[in-house]
């Protein structure tokens, strides 16, 4: 069990000590947390432990657990429930996305005590849901519309949201100027150096046409996430002249993959990573988060796009002990999954829809992503309570 932790210490190498105690007191939170903060692990677990050898080659966003789906406006200034993180996306196997998503929801029902027979039955309803999809071949979305039961409550709280409340609450006015708001919860104060800095790399937008009326009024570091803790991040806050109002824009570092190496696909060539993510992004989901660009600041590619809120998260916590609840959400999740899929079969390299749907209709793949989920799952709880002994 010492090379887990070699393992966890080695990918978050690069990370400065004060982010990283900070990822790794957010890991301690419980298994699920832990799970979300290790991809990495569940990446070369995952590769070494299917043995399944598939052909079919999908888009996958890497990271598909319970917590990686949500809303966010698109430039339509249109709601849209979808994935919605693709930092560790890359041309693999679809089983992959599956067993992510489905380790996660053997992880939760672990902490909400549910009963093996009760698992049992939402993990295959999973299942169905998914392999259904792909073999209808139509990539749909969710609609607000025609949402019911969580969904519906959902969506009925995003349209009461007031974004310009949500902005005083992360700023205060200070000479007569609207500056950000540090909290070290949500936010972290930077020098005026590093501001120029990010400023800098951001003015290139201002020629473009959705931020060719902004204007950088402040930034600050941004914390949020677990696994994406410690990468550069910032908030920065933004006037459009043109529409009056000010903005939240989100400033991401895009890294490599952490599959990268291990799924011997050959992947098409991006010109880097913040490339990659916009462009997987932009196949899988529905429409693309308004703001969607990449900027480059002192050596290191971005990825910008509008701040996307956590509360807009579909979060576990919600759910309290309701794994019911938590089934019929997941159940919509797999189906949005395969949407996913669909939508960007064909394109850079990956399978077509009519291979997904062949794909679907075998079986034996389908007890072995069970098994394995269920096997992965078992070794993050394993490599969590490892975890929890270091000092």
């Amino acid at each position: 069990m010492a090379s887990v932790i070699k393992r966890i210490n080695e990918y978050n190498l690069s990370i400065p000590a004060p982010l990283l105690e900070m990822k790794l007191n957010a890991m301690k939170e419980s298994p699920f947390r832990f799970y979300r903060g290790t991809c990495h692990l569940f990446a070369g677990d995952f590769i070494k432990r299917y043995k399944y050898k598939t052909k079919i080659k999908s888009w996958i966003c890497g990271d598909l657990h319970f917590e990686n789906f949500g809303s966010y406006k698109g430039e339509n200034r249109l709601v849209y429930f979808d994935l919605n993180d693709f930092d560790e996306s890359i041309l693999a196997f679809p089983e992959i996305e599956l067993t992510r998503f489905l380790t996660s929801i053997t992880i939760a029902a672990g902490q909400m005590k549910v009963a093996t027979i009760g698992l049992h039955k939402t993990l295959h309803d999973i299942m169905a849901a998914y392999t259904t999809t792909l073999q209808k071949g139509k990539a749909l979305m969710l609609e607000a519309e025609v949402a019911h039961g969580v969904f519906k409550k959902y969506f009925e709280r995003l349209n009461t949201f007031d974004r310009e409340s949500f902005i005083a609450k992360r700023t205060f006015k200070h000479k007569g100027a609207l500056l950000l708001k540090p909290d070290n919860i949500h936010l972290m104060a930077l020098d005026d150096s590093r501001k120029a800095k990010v400023y800098e790399g951001l003015s290139p937008l201002l020629e473009v046409s959705r931020f060719r009326h902004f204007v950088f009024e402040d930034a600050a570091f941004r914390i949020a996430g677990t696994g994406s803790l410690g990468l550069e991040r910032y908030c920065v806050l933004c006037y459009s002249k043109k529409r009056g109002k000010h903005y939240l824009i989100d400033v991401k570092e895009a890294r490599e993959s952490c599959y990268s190496g291990l799924v011997k696909i050959k992947q098409p060539r991006f010109k880097n990573e913040a490339e990659r993510i916009n462009n997987v992004g932009y196949l899988m989901q529905f429409n693309s988060p308004a703001f969607l660009s990449t900027v480059y600041i002192d050596d290191k590619w971005y990825v910008v796009k509008e701040l996307q809120l956590m509360e807009d998260r579909m979060s576990l916590e919600g759910f309290g002990t309701d794994f019911r609840l938590l089934s019929e959400v997941a159940i919509e999740m797999a189906v949005l999954m395969a949407y996913a899929q669909i939508r960007s079969s064909g394109h850079l390299g990956a399978s077509s829809a009519d291979d997904l749907r062949r794909f679907a209709d075998k079986k034996q793949w389908q007890k072995d992503i069970i098994e394995v989920s269920g096997e992965l799952a078992r070794k993050n709880n394993k490599y969590y309570r490892e975890f929890m002994k270091v000092e």
